[in-house]
């Protein structure tokens, strides 16, 4: 589309749920109606704010509105009718961006934050493997909703939680509970656990229990299943791989992680594993060759910076996978190794890192990076035609930055400083399928307090356990 174009089309503020449609009466009524959604405070209309939609066809507006209804995004624009008894909200001074999508995290270890020691005994693996064995289902939906409670204060709205403590089908629907309580959006893998002998098979009984309980509970409605891979190294990952897709799930693996696990991604595609389905995690050893094959089969990678640089695995290789035109995506993958999930700074860390490998100042856009948090993300999850962009006819996942705040104030080049500048405290209203979770810097459904009481609780008492 043509500047000139997109520029008519942004001032008379009809983009809706419905297309660019000048003059149809019948679908502005339709996007205008103020039905029941307006009386059960669903619907919103969002006026005056600088508007980040990352869609390559809206662009970006100054001084516009979106409007929310029935869960969707309704219309953007700048001259947008406000149907009567909606709630308007000002955006002066705020960007109204897409909620950011966290693509690997490993939620039931946040009781564990910065708990990776200094020694082979005290490292991430061994410590999460003996704090993992004394869990609890309630300690399961604690560690859960605590990890969950800090996505949503660091706009974080859809997560991919990759349960590999797995035990049990109850410990995998404990953290669910927690996510639908949340009122997060959410990609649950049904992976292993850590001390699982390699000869016990993968709990696809377990696997089929927790999705029909997904499908069949309206509370669980913005969760959806994917199965959490065990190792290349499997003896049986193919057949596991078969069962997933039978059930049309989604599959992520972590591979070719560190120079020890070289070749893993090669091992993938010449089982004939890999296709579009397929969301590697880390893959900080891949070789040009293996880049080559996950590009040809439609495949994600998920980058972790903070937890990859933290436990040695290296540099992620952004500059490869951008240059080849795989999706990448962003994910905190643990804080135990992170400390906490700022998907901000890990945005900035990417860029930085990309154009200092690059030796190159304006190597890599900011716009690029924001895309790795938000529609590529939801490209990862197989959700881009739900989330990921603030695009008409999706479902109404945002966030508002403010511009108030002394370290984002200031300055013009909005994508820059939301990369370069923003963090978590900027956060001040978070959205998620039209239901407004976050208002005025403050979690609407759960209690912060008790949370981080609950998970001090649950951990002090494991941590006496563990050092009796």
């Amino acid at each position: 589309m043509d500047l000139k174009r997109r520029n008519f089309i942004k001032k008379s503020g009809i983009f809706t749920a419905a297309g660019f449609l000048p003059g149809s009466f019948s679908a502005l009524a339709a996007a205008l109606d103020t039905s029941s959604e307006v009386q059960n405070n669903n619907a919103f209309i969002i006026r005056d704010a600088n508007i980040i939609t990352v869609d390559d066809v809206l662009g970006n507006f100054e001084n516009a509105s979106v409007l929310v209804k029935n869960g969707k995004i309704a219309e953007i624009g700048e001259n947008i009718s406000v149907p009567e008894g909606i709630e308007v909200i000002n955006g002066k001074g705020f960007i109204v961006m897409p909620g950011l999508i966290d693509c690997h995290w490993h939620m039931w270890t946040s009781l564990l934050r910065s708990m990776a020691g200094d020694s082979e005994q005290q490292g991430y693996f061994p410590m999460t493997t003996r704090y993992s064995r004394l869990y609890s289902e309630k300690d399961m939906k604690i560690a859960t909703k605590y990890a969950a409670a800090e996505a949503l204060q660091s706009g974080i709205t859809t997560v991919c939680d990759y349960n590999h403590n797995a035990r049990s089908p109850a410990m995998v629907l404990a953290g669910c509970e927690a996510l639908a309580e949340a009122g997060i959006r959410a990609q649950v893998l049904y992976g292993n656990y850590r001390d699982q002998e390699p000869s016990e098979p993968t709990h696809f009984d377990g696997i089929r229990q927790v999705m029909t309980k997904l499908q069949e509970d309206k509370k669980y409605h913005l969760l959806f299943l994917g199965l959490g891979s065990r190792g290349v190294g499997y003896n049986k990952l193919k057949s596991d791989w078969e069962k997933a897709r039978e059930l049309n799930l989604r599959i992520s693996i972590h591979a070719s992680s560190n120079e020890d696990q070289k070749g893993q991604i090669q091992k993938l595609e010449s089982l004939g594993l890999l296709k579009s389905d397929v969301h590697i995690i880390h893959g900080n050893a891949i070789t040009p060759q293996e880049i080559k094959a996950v590009k040809r089969s439609g495949a994600s990678i998920t980058m972790t910076p903070y937890s990859e640089m933290r436990i040695g695995y290296g540099l992620p290789k952004v500059n490869e996978l951008h240059e080849a035109g795989v999706n990448t995506s962003l994910g905190v993958d643990t804080t135990g190794l992170s400390g906490n999930a700022d998907m901000f700074a890990i945005m900035k860390l990417i860029l930085n890192l990309s154009n200092a490998k690059a030796k190159n100042e304006f190597y890599l856009h900011p716009k690029e990076v924001l895309k790795m948090a938000t529609i590529n993300g939801a490209r990862t999850l197989g959700i881009e035609d739900i989330t990921g962009s603030l695009t008409p006819g999706k479902r109404a996942d945002l966030i508002m930055l403010n511009r108030n705040d002394l370290n984002f104030s200031s300055g013009k080049r909005l994508e820059h400083l939301i990369v370069e500048a923003a963090q978590p405290k900027n956060v001040h209203f978070v959205c998620i399928d039209g239901k407004i979770i976050k208002r005025d810097g403050q979690l609407t459904r759960l209690d912060t307090d008790e949370i981080v009481n609950d998970a001090e609780d649950a951990f002090e008492s494991m941590h006496r356990k563990i050092n009796q």
